[in-house]
């Protein structure tokens, strides 16, 4: 446990498994930091996700369970802007030029050495400590921000706010006409491969592309909103059954659009999930998003591209779901098939025995 003085100093953590250098860094910078340790990649990877006071990671690149450049990896790919904007520090011993210039593409923020001076080290460490700072002043402003505005900088479709805003209003229409609202969450799948493969600038071009295509085709009193990285959301007037209707075609929408980047064509794919006042029971705006938020997370779990909605489900009549078959919207029948087919029982029965010869 840090003793009193240490609780006011910034908490630096470092990952190395060798205890000479941890004890040697530590003698270096514990009368200007508070020191924690660990000695392997996914220990400091646990202690930098369990504690939110780490203001820097300084971490070696040969360790057992998770090397350096794993736990670099992990930390630039976080979808914790925290651990994600997190400096880091390689503690690199005699390594060459082709491997500090790997680590820095990895996003390596400084080097020190071994046998890098005291003076030298705090310099550095304080650096990193003030770039830190920095971050979390930002990302401060941005949560205030996403609090009061109402239009996404990247994408520009709604923001956040607006989604609940307009939820709750849609909410309270559909209590005082005893109707229904449906809450529509889609993610892109794969985003984090993606970003990777084709760099983040241009990830967040083919964010917003997809998020134009669907809001096109929403209704004017209907908005998209982005809810942060590659999700979104939108809430229906409309009860289960039809909203079930436009989610399909919202999905196959998303897989149907040809995006080519660098001569080569990129396929894109969502997860679905759906909540719905009258089925799942609720008028609160942040219940519904919880409920849906899970059924999202269910749909990605399984693969991705494709739709986890409620259990139950608003009937469909034969003559609507031949109607959408003739029109090739089979996608929207299968929910209801089961329904269906219980429907279309009595008469399955009859043709059976209609065709069955007498004995």
């Amino acid at each position: 446990m840090p003793n009193e003085q240490s609780l006011s100093l910034p908490r630096i953590l470092v990952v190395d498994d060798s205890r000479i250098v941890r004890a040697s860094v530590k003698k270096h910078l514990s009368g200007s930091f508070d020191i924690v340790e660990e000695a392997d990649g996914e220990a400091g990877w646990h202690h930098l996700n369990q504690d939110p006071e780490i203001m820097v990671l300084m971490s070696d690149l040969s360790m057992p369970k998770l090397d350096g450049y794993g736990l670099l990896t992990r930390v630039r790919r976080s979808h914790d802007l925290r651990i994600k904007s997190t400096p880091v520090i390689i503690i690199s011993g005699e390594e060459d030029l082709e491997v500090k210039n790997h680590a820095v593409d990895l996003g390596a923020n400084d080097f020190v050495t071994k046998s890098t001076d005291r003076a030298e080290m705090v310099a550095r460490v304080s650096a990193a400590v003030k770039l830190a700072r920095t971050a979390r002043e930002l990302r401060h402003n941005e949560e205030v921000q996403t609090k009061t505005v109402t239009t996404d900088a990247k994408t520009g479709v709604g923001s956040e706010h607006l989604l609940h805003l307009e939820g709750a209003k849609v909410l309270a229409h559909g209590l005082r006409h005893q109707g229904e609202a449906t809450l529509v969450l889609f993610e892109l799948d794969g985003f984090d491969a993606l970003n990777a493969d084709i760099g983040e600038a241009t990830a967040d071009k083919l964010m917003g592309l997809i998020a134009k295509l669907v809001s096109d085709r929403l209704r004017k009193e209907e908005t998209l909103a982005r809810l942060g990285g590659p999700r979104f959301g939108v809430v229906l007037y409309a009860d289960l059954a039809g909203s079930l209707i436009y989610a399909e075609r919202l999905r196959e929408t998303i897989a149907a659009a040809k995006i080519n980047f660098k001569r080569r064509q990129l396929r894109v794919t969502a997860s679905v999930g759906i909540a719905n006042t009258r089925t799942d029971g609720t008028t609160e705006f942040d219940a519904l998003l919880e409920i849906g938020m899970g059924r999202l997370a269910s749909a990605a779990q399984q693969g991705g591209n494709r739709l986890v909605a409620p259990e139950a489900v608003s009937a469909m009549s034969v003559e609507h779901a031949l109607a959408l078959l003739a029109s090739g919207e089979a996608a929207a029948v299968t929910p209801h098939l089961n329904t269906l087919l219980l429907t279309l029982q009595p008469l399955l029965e009859l043709a059976r025995r209609a065709n069955t010869p007498s004995a």
